[in-house]
């Protein structure tokens, strides 16, 4: 009896397994199908960004954020904008990428909506088109070039 109901499990497992290795690739990118759907306007270093209610955090000694403001061509609820990434180079296998800085510092990654006058603003944008986003990875001032990732897909180079 335990054995046939391991059986029907593992045959319902099967069953349920995606035939399609890439779907596994698109499943958490929402809205953006490919790279077209983000546009990276303007890359800058800084030494301070702000968090997520408007305050000034600063990077620290030895460090600095990079600022990347993108035009994002998708509803703002269609992506998840903690699923970007600053990494060191393009990864053969989705998931094997290194990230530039420490993604476990608390104040690693912040993102804001940017106003027309591109200032950052807590709230989201009255519109289901287009709209300018600022992502901000805190670096090692050492750092010199990197790729902005989002579920497999890729853009840059940039230096910083």
């Amino acid at each position: 009896m335990k054995q046939l109901l391991g059986l029907a499990v593992a045959a319902v497992v099967l069953s349920c397994r995606n035939p399609d290795p890439r779907a596994s690739l698109t499943a958490g990118r929402g809205a953006v199908g490919d790279t077209s759907a983000i546009s990276v306007r303007h890359v800058a270093i800084a030494p301070a960004t702000v968090d997520y209610a408007g305050k000034e955090v600063r990077a620290g000694p030895d460090h600095r954020y990079v600022l990347i403001d993108c035009q994002i061509a998708v509803a703002p609820d269609s992506l998840d904008f903690n699923d970007f990434q600053l990494v060191q180079d393009r990864a053969a296998q989705l998931g094997h990428e290194i990230n530039i800085g420490d993604h476990g510092d608390r104040d690693y990654f912040y993102w804001s909506y940017l106003d027309e006058s591109e200032s950052p603003v807590m709230e989201p944008p009255g519109t289901t088109g287009p709209f300018m986003a600022r992502l901000a990875f805190k670096v090692p001032a050492s750092a010199r070039k990197g790729y902005l990732f989002y579920w497999g897909l890729y853009w840059g180079p940039f230096e910083f």
